[in-house]
């Protein structure tokens, strides 16, 4: 006889129809009898989060944008005060303030952002190579956490992934950590992502339907044991990206992600 794996259930099946039979779920080699179970093993998990990590930076200088683009491009301080000024007044971020004021070019603004991040960038992408890129991500998860694949190596399990600045430290180590792949951002303009997320998640390359969410912990919880449920048997991992907990299942060669609000979750 197996027992559930849930601390105080006590219910238990005979191994042949854990294995075979249609009882059950299988969660990282640990069977539950039923998706009550599951929920509250999630919700315990969740309970139990290391605290948060300081947010992933590959190389970034703490040197101010107006002083990296006056080092670029020669814009001058009298530009920097006026856009400044017009700032304090819109509320847009300055380099967007600067694009608009026509002193800086697009590339010029991207080039400064890369340089301060200490990552490359991109001026254009392929759509069609952004069409056929793995990753394996739901729709949700692309448009919320503004990453999308557009490179990918899968003998050396290297991704390029575009975002824009700044560099959204804590998806980009997440998505690392679920993969198992060296996970590389690449700034993209602020107009040209909203296309990426679309083309991607239209594509195909992208999960659809149940197979991704981001909802509070509750939810989250009974969405992961339904999902389990139809995989039967599953691997389950979970990474700390502010302000969300991802969860990621993996069976049957195929993957759901869910996004839960850390503030729910007992931050």
């Amino acid at each position: 006889m197996i027992h559930c794996a849930r601390d105080g259930c006590g219910r238990r099946s005979p191994g042949l129809l854990v294995r075979y039979g249609p009882f059950g779920v299988s969660i990282d080699q640990r069977w539950y009898c039923s998706t009550t179970c599951v929920e509250m093993t999630v919700r315990d998990r969740l309970a139990t989060l290391p605290p948060v990590e300081p947010a992933w930076v590959q190389g970034w200088l703490p040197i101010k944008l107006g002083t990296l683009l006056t080092r670029q491009v020669g814009l001058s301080r009298v530009a920097i005060d006026h856009a400044l000024t017009v700032q304090q007044t819109s509320g847009v971020p300055l380099g967007q303030t600067l694009k608009a004021l026509g002193l800086v070019t697009p590339e010029d603004l991207l080039k400064a952002l890369a340089t301060q991040a200490g990552v490359r960038y991109l001026t254009s992408v392929d759509p069609d190579i952004v069409a056929h890129q793995p990753g394996g991500l739901s729709h949700h998860t692309v448009r919320t956490l503004g990453i999308v694949p557009v490179v990918a190596d899968r003998k050396r399990k290297e991704l390029q992934v575009a975002c824009t600045a700044p560099i959204p430290g804590h998806a980009v180590r997440a998505l690392s950590r679920l993969t198992n792949w060296v996970v590389e951002p690449l700034l993209v303009s602020d107009e040209s992502l909203p296309h990426l997320v679309n083309v991607y998640t239209s594509s195909g390359s992208a999960l659809s339907g149940l197979r991704g969410a981001v909802c509070d912990v509750d939810t989250g919880a009974a969405t992961i044991a339904k999902l389990a449920r139809t995989f039967r048997r599953v691997r389950m991992q979970h990474e700390r990206c502010d302000p969300y907990v991802w969860v990621r299942l993996e069976g049957r060669g195929s993957s759901a992600d869910v996004l839960m609000m850390m503030a729910a979750a007992g931050r």
